[in-house]
């Protein structure tokens, strides 16, 4: 049957802004696709039965960078070997860092009014090929996503979500606070960045010993605010680039231009390297796909999951 269908979660930060979001997307798409509103895992499951059985060859997400984590997890689960549809990232929520790194922009309706008119007019849709991320801790519970992240972004993250307040005004005002503090040597800067013991391996060669101020992974370029930390994602296909950052706070805030611009990694700062599996252990290690929170964990392996394309309106 083909079609488009829209995995919409009415949790997520527009939708709850805008409760009506889903209606207008349900008018808008038409007999062209259909769609589910899924906020409970039962109700993405039946999602996921529904499209799958429909054969949809664009799968809409109506939501920000978690949603589309656990939306595509269930769905890449669901479909094992076989081919994904094409993504279409509706930015609906707080966080939007994978659509804004692949030059995806506009509102839920517009991105969705966009692609409907290709479609219509028969011109193939746009799109950037991606390979997503595999995540598995302690042997279980495989997730997949885009960004992966450890120490200071999980830190950041906590203390982002601590505010109660989630938008990009308070990412950008509580990364200014990280920024400054780091300048100064403040204690902000310090809360954010102790650093843990880590062994890691990339494709089975373990790194030299290291206390990391972070230890991040990305198949996309952007980590968030536009600095495209992950310069390397794209550098050889089924891959993945892999930093452990080693620099200090007060080098990471003045290496802020250069990361932003997407510019190698200075060796004083980082290990930086594209692999296809990376492999970390730590005691109580917590970690973060996409913007969700996980662990503690012992091991945790990221490896190359199933390839998406990503459709640029």
């Amino acid at each position: 049957m083909g079609g488009i269908g829209i995995v919409n979660n009415p949790r997520s930060r527009r939708n709850r802004r805008d409760p009506r979001l889903g209606e207008r997307l349900r008018a808008r798409l038409g007999d062209a696709g259909e769609v589910i509103d899924a906020a409970t895992p039962d109700e993405l499951d039946r999602a996921v039965e529904r499209f799958r059985a429909r054969g949809v060859d664009v799968l809409g997400i109506g939501g920000g960078d978690g949603t589309a984590h656990v939306v595509l997890s269930a769905f890449a689960d669901a479909y094992g070997d076989a081919p994904l549809p094409q993504i279409l990232l509706l930015r609906a929520g707080a966080m939007n860092t994978v659509a804004h790194g692949n030059a995806i922009r506009g509102s839920p309706e517009a991105i969705l009014r966009a692609v409907l008119a290709r479609r219509q007019q028969g011109i193939p849709l746009a799109t950037v090929e991606r390979d997503l991320l595999r995540v598995e801790a302690d042997g279980i519970a495989t997730r997949h996503g885009f960004i992966f992240g450890t120490g200071a972004v999980v830190a950041f993250l906590e203390a982002y979500y601590a505010t109660g307040r989630p938008s990009p005004l308070t990412a950008g005002l509580l990364l200014a606070r990280s920024v400054g503090s780091a300048l100064v040597r403040g204690p902000f800067a310090a809360s954010l960045t102790r650093r843990d013991p880590l062994r890691v391996w990339s494709d089975g060669e373990e790194w030299s010993d290291a206390r990391y101020l972070a230890l991040v992974a990305g198949s996309t370029p952007d980590i968030g605010f536009g600095f495209r930390a992950f310069h390397r994602c794209s550098e050889q296909p089924g891959s993945f680039h892999a930093v452990g950052v080693t620099a200090s706070p007060l080098q990471i805030a003045l290496a802020l231009p250069r990361i932003r611009a997407g510019r190698p990694w200075k060796r004083r700062h980082a290990q930086d390297e594209v692999a296809r599996e990376l492999r970390v252990e730590g005691d109580g290690l917590r970690f973060t796909v996409d913007g969700d929170l996980y662990g503690p964990a012992r091991a945790v392996r990221i490896s190359t999951g199933p390839g998406v394309e990503l459709v640029v309106p």
